[in-house]
């Protein structure tokens, strides 16, 4: 009877875990290149009461790893706009100056000269260093992720190589998502990570839209209440279950 309750109590709190994420999913619906990264795995846990200190019951656990599935195209015309091909992604400077990633692809100089994303965190170079631009030039990124520098005022339209961005295949390594939302190799720290075998590469002149889709994720909280109520009803039936048991033993 314990165990029955048990278990049914452990699944309403997955289930609690799975509202949390899908709410956090229907905020970032128009997030440029959010990322999915809820996944349950089984894990056990003892059940420390009186009498059940050597029962284990199976019970979820969300593991934060990184669906690189792609979002949609959004073409901008801007030039320092980029899309991650494939399973590419960006390094960048977190809060703490450590290297994380990311699939958000919208660049800009910021105040200081350097280019960053437009929420703030600086772009790195492929040495990890951060990318200082030249003044009043137009910039340009190619589908190598190398960023040129034109001056207006040359009339022949000479470019030159400012820096290369420091872009990773991550086809061969698992990421997990960080609470400031930046990805980092799933049980290291933040750094950067050996490139995958596959090649590299961006589309310039384009976002890579939220991977979160707001219909799919309306469906899945409506399922989930459904599932909750049904879960709290078996939890009831089954104390009232174990009364009946206990008023029996009692008579007997």
């Amino acid at each position: 009877m314990d165990k029955g309750i048990y278990t049914a109590v452990a699944s309403i709190n997955s289930q609690r875990m799975q509202e949390t994420n899908s709410v956090h999913e229907l905020a970032n619906v128009s997030t440029f290149g959010f990322k999915k990264a809820y996944q349950m795995a089984l894990q056990s846990y003892r059940v420390d009461g009186d009498g059940f200190k050597t029962r284990y019951l199976a019970g979820n656990a969300a593991t934060g790893i990184v669906d690189l599935t792609p979002g949609s195209r959004i073409a901008t015309g801007n030039d320092m706009d980029i899309f991650m091909n494939g399973s590419t992604v960006l390094g960048v400077q977190n809060d703490e100056g450590q290297t994380a990633f990311t699939r958000r692809g919208d660049i800009r100089p910021n105040q200081n000269g350097e280019l960053a994303l437009t929420t703030g965190q600086v772009v790195l170079n492929d040495g990890g260093a951060p990318i200082a631009v030249p003044i009043d030039q137009i910039l340009s990124i190619s589908d190598e992720g190398v960023i040129y520098a034109m001056d207006p005022n040359d009339e022949t339209g000479a470019t030159q190589e400012v820096a290369r961005l420091m872009l990773r295949d991550s086809s061969a390594v698992s990421l997990e998502k960080m609470e400031d939302g930046l990805f980092k190799v799933s049980g290291q720290e933040p750094g950067d990570f050996a490139n995958g075998p596959e090649e590299v590469s961006v589309s310039s002149g384009q976002l890579e839209g939220s991977s979160s889709n707001a219909m799919d994720v309306m469906v899945d909280m409506i399922n989930g209440t459904r599932s909750f109520e049904m879960k709290m009803k078996l939890v009831k039936e089954l104390g009232d279950l174990g009364d009946s048991n206990n008023t029996l033993m009692r008579l007997a």
